[in-house]
C-alpha cells in the first residue's frame, strides 16, 4: 500500500467525521432556531479544502498506476463544489432555513463519502475480490 493510498484512507474518514459534525452542528443551529455564525462558515471552508486534498490524493494514486475507479473523481468534485455551491444557491443566508438546509447537504455528503470508502466497492480503495456480507447473502438467494 502506498503513502498516498494511506493518506487518502486518513483523510477520508477525516472528511466523513468533519462531515458529520458539521451536520450535527447545523442541525442543533436549527433546532435552536438560531443563526449559523463564522465559525460555521470556517469550518465549511475547511471541509471544502479537505475534499480538494482528497482530489490531489486521487490524482497522485492514479499517476502512480493505482487501480482506481474514475467514477471517484466525481464523488471529490461533489464534495469539492457541495458546500461552496449551497452557500452560493442560499446567497450567504444565515436563518433557520439556511441551517436547516445546510444540516441535510452535510449528513448527506457524509454518507456519500462513507459509501465511497467501502472497498468492497472499489471506488477509493482498490477492489477487493473478498466478498461481504451482503454479497453472500444476495449470493445465496440467487
Amino acid at each position: 500500500m502506498s503513502i498516498f493510498a494511506i493518506l487518502a484512507s486518513i483523510f477520508n474518514t477525516a472528511y466523513i467525521l468533519f462531515c458529520f459534525a458539521l451536520g450535527i452542528w447545523a442541525g442543533a443551529v436549527a433546532f435552536r432556531n438560531g443563526q449559523l455564525g463564522g465559525q460555521f462558515w470556517g469550518a465549511m471552508w475547511t471541509c471544502t479544502l479537505m475534499a480538494v486534498i482528497g482530489a490531489l490524493l486521487w490524482l497522485a494514486r492514479t499517476l502512480t498506476h493505482e487501480e482506481l475507479r474514475s467514477v471517484y473523481l466525481l464523488y471529490e468534485l461533489y464534495f469539492i463544489v457541495v458546500f461552496p455551491g449551497t452557500f452560493a444557491l442560499l446567497r450567504g443566508r444565515d436563518d433557520r432555513s439556511a441551517a436547516a438546509i445546510f444540516a441535510g447537504i452535510a449528513i448527506f455528503t457524509a454518507l456519500s463519502a462513507f459509501s465511497a470508502a467501502d472497498p468492497s466497492r472499489g471506488v477509493i480503495a482498490p477492489h477487493v475480490l473478498t466478498p461481504t456480507p451482503i454479497g453472500l447473502i444476495v449470493g445465496m438467494v440467487l
